[in-house]
């Protein structure tokens, strides 16, 4: 599911006087100021966080120059959108057929009731095709007829991070490497690694990627991520050979997120509770037992439900076409190809370049002075 990376992108190229926009409410949610963090990114690219680098996300490819893995930062939730989607279609043509039916009975029997039938119905088949259209139809985006995955792309050949994102939300893009704040320590929370790319000269918003998959505790989030870095810096030597997964829409990959979240819950051991290792009292030890028969339980009665989600999460992917790299991005990193420019609002359409720069401002918090290229974002810059 691609929801938030949307909704971040629509918010990035919102006017001042729309609904998505965030000015005067996005403080709230920055407590420092992204762009003045220099000491955090050095530390975020050299300092270890973990003694077991290993890799349990989804990965794509791996070798001297690259690693390929799954981004996005709902994936455990994806066959939601699939569900209703289908549901509000299953409507739309229930009502064309049922207005079928009543042309038909009008045209065999002719009377003024079954003229008002026709009417109704072709009427409530209409609002609903032109609700889904108007509206409908981008949501469906978010899980079916788009790319099959988000995907993130470490080059340590040409430092680079590649995102690829449908356009609607935000496009493929190429980053720096250790320019950004990174949190991988959000065990229990439901989101992945997250990387944050504060404002730079040419580029004046703030771009995030969720990496991997969330976890209920954050020791293997900081194992996870502990691999990257040392991919990154290092090399691949005395890292794990991870396991390479198959792009393939195979059912399993699909139930694996659904089910993996519950079972998350059900056998990590939380943050703050000692390990079985540790010394437990009677007392602790039942809780411990009554809350995983509780959590078992629970997962018995709703089984039904996430298996209902994990066919639309497969679906979902079947209705999807795997996702390309442009050719500068496969070939980065190889001798005597070109490294590929990094992204910059002037690569994209004017329109999105001029909203970009209009909200240039809102990554910066109130009382802190941006880094972004124009100081004022409602003046476009001179190559707009």
């Amino acid at each position: 599911m691609y929801l938030i990376e949307w909704m971040y992108w629509r918010v990035a190229v919102a006017e001042h006087d729309s609904s998505l926009s965030m000015r005067g409410k996005i403080d709230k949610y920055m407590p420092k100021d992204f762009s003045a963090v220099p000491e955090e990114m050095e530390q975020t690219r050299s300092a270890p966080v973990s003694d077991s680098p290993r890799l349990r996300s989804p990965v794509y490819a791996y070798n001297d120059t690259h690693l390929e893995m799954r981004a996005g930062c709902m994936e455990y939730a994806r066959g939601l959108v699939t569900i209703v989607s289908l549901f509000f279609v299953y409507i739309t043509i229930g009502f064309f057929h049922l207005s079928f039916i009543a042309l038909f009975k009008f045209i065999s029997t002719p009377s003024f009731s079954w003229l008002l039938a026709v009417i109704f119905e072709v009427v409530l088949a209409g609002v609903f095709t032109w609700l889904y259209v108007k509206y409908g139809f981008q949501i469906t985006r978010f899980e079916m007829l788009t790319q099959r995955r988000l995907l993130v792309r470490f080059n340590r050949k040409t430092q680079q991070v590649y995102l690829h994102r449908p356009k609607y939300a935000g496009g493929v893009t190429v980053l720096p490497w250790g320019k950004f704040v990174a949190e991988v320590d959000a065990g229990g929370t439901r989101f992945p690694i997250l990387l944050a790319w504060p404002p730079q000269p040419g580029r004046p918003n703030m771009d995030l990627c969720f990496v991997g998959k969330a976890c209920a505790t954050s020791g293997p989030m900081r194992d996870e991520w502990e691999f990257i870095r040392r991919y990154m810096e290092e090399g691949p030597e005395g890292l794990p050979q991870p396991r390479i997964h198959s792009k393939w829409p195979l059912p399993w990959h699909a139930f694996g997120p659904v089910f993996g979240g519950m079972l998350g819950l059900l056998l990590g051991r939380r943050e703050g509770q000692p390990s079985s290792g540790s010394a437990l009292d009677t007392q602790q030890i039942g809780k411990r037992l009554l809350g995983r028969l509780l959590m078992l339980v629970a997962l018995v009665i709703i089984s039904p439900a996430l298996l209902t989600l994990g066919l639309a999460n497969w679906l979902s992917q079947l209705l999807c076409w795997e996702p390309r790299w442009p050719k500068v991005i496969r070939e980065a990193g190889q001798p005597g190809k070109p490294i590929p420019k990094l992204t910059t609002a002037e690569d994209y359409d004017p329109e999105t370049c001029r909203r970009l720069y209009l909200n240039a401002d809102l990554w910066t918090p109130k009382g802190h002075d941006g880094i972004a290229e124009n100081d004022n974002p409602d003046e476009p810059s001179d190559s707009q």
